[in-house]
């Protein structure tokens, strides 16, 4: 089995920032073994070494602006080695199948393991042979050959291929239970949302309940181990994930995964109440005589660990760290730049932006004020989104389809542990289904506006559902590239900023001051991440930076944000450089097309392009502006 629902839990939660003080606490992304869920079962050569040269240059036919003819039966076997990819993929365990597929029947999916599979299968050799073939049979395509569609989906997965197959070299490097992207907190909230279309989803969870011990112990073995080579965690980090545990248990008959299971069995027609009560009964007693015992003992595993040599550096004190750093960079993020490079880029943004914002203060005094004491917004969720929804139609296409949304609030059990929101990714054949959780311990005054239109319009929710209604290779919703999809939820979040009438009624210039103030940051963050993974900085070294853009900072929060990014390398790159990367191709095409540059074509652009690597849309850029 491949290790997907690891990936799953990460992918499933897209999540807002804490900004700019103190550390975020948003349940994201599981990093190596990116792609191990792509396999192939026959093709290719599982040694070959040349995979991946044959390829002709995805640029090459896209950059030139012209439509080459293709050979349909070659169209028709590349969709056929995709379908098959993605069917394997989605099938790999029962949580990635139900939140991939509404309907895997329509997709010749009758007939199904209940299984949540392995949490470190992913980097057994195995899958290293899997990927190896399911790349050599990819190459083997003529590429020129392929229709246009066809050959952005061979460039995206020839990139998530060979990164991947990178990937299987840092055995150990991942860290499972991480604070902000750990399953400790992911786990209980994508059991919570499984959503019961049929009778059978419910008698399939409550199978699933039952292997949660043996997935938790197999995850605190592989801890284990990872801890007797070196690899651990900061303490203050594991304190962190084991009172995020003990607070799952804590909270009882009232924990989420029984009073969520009630409620969605309640609103389940078709059920008399005998049947309703009885499942009820069971998964009480599986989550109170399972689960919890479960949670206790991986408390002591993570006691046992803390105890242990605590990780006290950034990745380049480990061996090989700063290679695996750049790679966590081109597989996570998505970005073709070195650390070398995304430091100068960051450094040049950074102070760019902080001579904006002195500039827009000087000549504004009262601006300062206004930002030290921000109004409350009277507004519900669902009128900012509403809101949102109707005025961004200027600059961004309009949906393909209609949606809707369902808002939840995070359980105050979970409050402490959770993101100030996060969007749930609905099944690609169902892209209505769409739930944003609201953490009401966790989102700031002023910051819900934001907050939405990061998760919701034009953010995560209007990004997911476009995408899932123009690629029509199902592969592709599959493929995983953070850096675009937060860079996206990101960017698009700024650009809203002029858009709150919370900040344009109070003061002019108000609204670029928040959105300045954000930007920078995130960008000393992700300089912070850069430096102490890449370079090395101590803790002292980073509270002087610190300093020299907030002043002096209490030292417990300091140590809380630099143990943070030591246990949870390159989260702030695949916001900020996803940002950043968006933030250049734009730049890039308002230099090139002049007047004629069009801001909604632009989006409409990053939109048909789905997640993917830069380099890879820096390509079809040059393709879309010779068009214009």
């Amino acid at each position: 089995m491949k290790k997907r629902l690891v990936r799953l839990l990460a992918l499933l939660l897209t999540i807002s920032l804490l900004l700019p003080a103190g550390c975020a606490r948003t349940p994201d992304s599981g990093t190596s073994g990116e792609s191990e869920n792509i396999i192939a079962e026959s093709g290719g050569s599982a040694g070959d070494s040349t995979a991946g040269s044959s390829a002709p240059d995805a640029s090459s036919a896209s950059s030139s602006g012209e439509t080459a003819p293709f050979d349909d039966s070659e169209h028709r076997k590349f969709q056929a080695f995709t379908n098959e990819l993605f069917l394997e993929s989605v099938a790999a365990d029962t949580v990635t199948l139900h939140y991939t597929l509404a309907h895997p029947e329509q997709y010749g999916i009758t007939d199904y393991e209940i299984t949540l599979g392995s949490p470190d299968s992913g980097s057994s050799e195995q899958n290293t042979r899997e990927m190896q073939a399911a790349l050599n049979t990819l190459v083997s395509f003529q590429y020129e050959k392929l229709p246009e569609d066809d050959r952005l989906t061979f460039d995206v997965l020839k990139d998530y291929l060979e990164t991947g197959l990178e990937g299987t070299e840092f055995l150990y490097y991942e860290d499972l239970f991480a604070p902000i992207s750990g399953l400790q907190g992911n786990l209980p909230i994508v059991m919570s949302e499984y959503t019961f279309r049929t009778e059978r989803d419910i008698t399939d969870y409550l199978a699933l309940l039952e292997q949660i011990p043996a997935y938790l112990d197999a995850a605190a073995d592989y801890e284990r181990t990872r801890a007797g080579k070196g690899f651990v965690m900061p303490s203050g980090c594991i304190g962190d994930v084991i009172e995020a545990c003990t607070d799952f248990v804590s909270a009882g008959s009232e924990n989420m995964m029984i009073s969520t299971f009630n409620e969605r069995l309640d609103a389940f027609e078709g059920l008399d109440e005998d049947q309703k009560a009885a499942w009820k009964a069971q998964n009480e007693e599986a989550v109170t005589t399972l689960i919890f015992p479960a949670y206790r003992k991986l408390i002591r595993c993570l006691q046992e660990i803390r105890s242990a040599e605590a990780g006290s550096g950034g990745l380049c004190t480990l061996p090989r760290g700063t290679e695996y750093y750049s790679w966590l960079i081109r597989t996570l993020v998505g970005s073709g730049h070195t650390p070398e490079e995304l430091i100068l880029l960051t450094e040049d943004r950074v102070d760019t932006q902080v001579q904006e914002l002195y500039l827009l203060l000087a000549g504004s005094p009262e601006l300062a004020e206004c930002v030290q004491d921000p109004p409350a917004d009277g507004r519900t969720p669902d009128e900012m989104l509403q809101f949102l929804k109707s005025a961004i139609s200027g600059d961004y296409p309009a949906l393909p389809t209609e949606t809707s949304y369902e808002i939840k609030y995070v359980p105050e059990s979970m409050e402490a542990s959770s993101s100030p929101a996060f969007y749930m990714i609905p099944p690609i054949d169902d892209p209505g289904e769409n739930t944003i959780y609201i953490n009401n311990g966790g989102t700031g005054i002023g910051s819900l506006f934001s907050t939405l239109a990061h998760e919701g319009y034009p953010g995560h929710l209007y990004q997911t559902v476009y995408a899932s209604c123009v690629l029509e290779n199902p592969i592709r919703h599959i493929l995983d590239y953070q850096g675009y999809t937060e860079g996206w939820a990101l960017y698009v979040e700024h650009e809203t900023y002029d858009l709150n009438e919370l900040y344009t009624e109070q003061a002019d210039g108000l609204a670029r001051v928040w959105s300045l103030n954000s930007s920078i940051s995130l960008g000393v963050y992700a300089l912070l991440d850069l430096n102490i993974h890449y370079n090395g900085w101590t803790k002292d070294q980073a509270a002087e930076f610190i300093e020299q853009y907030f002043g002096p900072q209490d030292d417990e929060i300091l140590s809380e944000m630099y143990d943070t990014i030591v246990s949870e390398p390159a989260y702030y790159l695949k916001y900020y450089v996803g940002y950043l990367e968006i933030l250049l191709l734009r730049e890039k095409a308002e230099a090139r097309l002049e007047e004629d540059f069009d801001l909604k074509e632009f989006h409409k652009f990053l939109l048909d392009m789905g997640p993917c690597p830069f380099p890879v849309i820096d390509k079809y850029m040059e393709s879309w502006m010779s068009g214009r």
